[in-house]
């Protein structure tokens, strides 16, 4: 999948959460949802006010903008340029940043942070080689002591929960077949075990609270870089 086509594309949506992707989440209205979110991100990551923070895949930075207040510099990223574009249009605030970058190639942003936090995106990195470069780039900025919150990302064990049906099945496996299927890559928390082994980073696997949309098919993940 092209995926900086396919989200440049997401982004004429009308809606912000739409332009994300967040589709069908439930009943609560896109601001609603967002408050909500933002309030699990700045929970995982005990977000404090001299925190630094990284907020990759932002998006059109609906979520980001509601953490940058909760922290002393807070810069958001992202591989589409029309949604960089959204969220500087829409988003302004003195310690909040936007920029173009491509998850695989952070090292340019030239600087560390000691929060990091990457929300509905994982999957998009489609086999454990490209993840594992993704966790190393994010880690590679960290601080020592600081966390990354890698979250809301669907679960290869519940994989049948999500495709419950014969049509769905056979409309992902066409589109798999094809190079349209959207929902990328379900996670298997072994590899994330894997990956934070073969990086040295501390792991914890969560259950995602209930109240969020997709609780019921995907998990969070917390990396800790230990102190020096």
């Amino acid at each position: 999948m092209n995926w900086e086509a396919f989200w440049n594309k997401q982004a004429e949506a009308n809606k912000p959460a739409a332009q994300v992707g967040r589709i069908n989440a439930g009943d609560l209205p896109s601001e609603q949802l967002h408050s909500r979110i933002a309030a699990h991100i700045s929970d995982r990551l005990h977000l404090q006010p001299t925190d630094h923070l990284l907020d990759v895949c932002c998006g059109n930075g609906e979520i980001t903008t509601l953490l940058a207040p909760q922290t002393a510099f807070c810069m958001g990223v992202d591989l589409s340029p029309k949604l960089i574009a959204l969220a500087k249009a829409n988003h302004q605030q003195q310690n909040l940043h936007f920029s173009r970058a491509n998850a695989l190639q952070l090292s340019g942003l030239g600087r560390s942070f000691n929060k990091i936090n990457l929300y509905f995106s994982f999957q998009y990195f489609e086999d454990y080689e490209t993840g594992l470069r993704v966790l190393s780039e994010l880690a590679a900025l960290l601080v020592p002591g600081g966390s990354i919150f890698i979250g809301d990302t669907p679960d290869a064990s519940r994989w049948g929960r999500y495709y419950n049906s014969p049509i769905k099945k056979i409309r992902y496996f066409y589109q798999k077949w094809r190079g349209t299927e959207a929902m990328g890559k379900f996670w298997h928390p072994q590899e994330f075990e894997k990956m934070a082994e073969w990086l040295g980073l501390e792991l914890q696997i969560l259950p995602e609270p209930e109240d969020l949309p997709y609780a019921w098919y995907r998990f969070d993940a917390v990396f800790v870089k230990a102190l020096a």
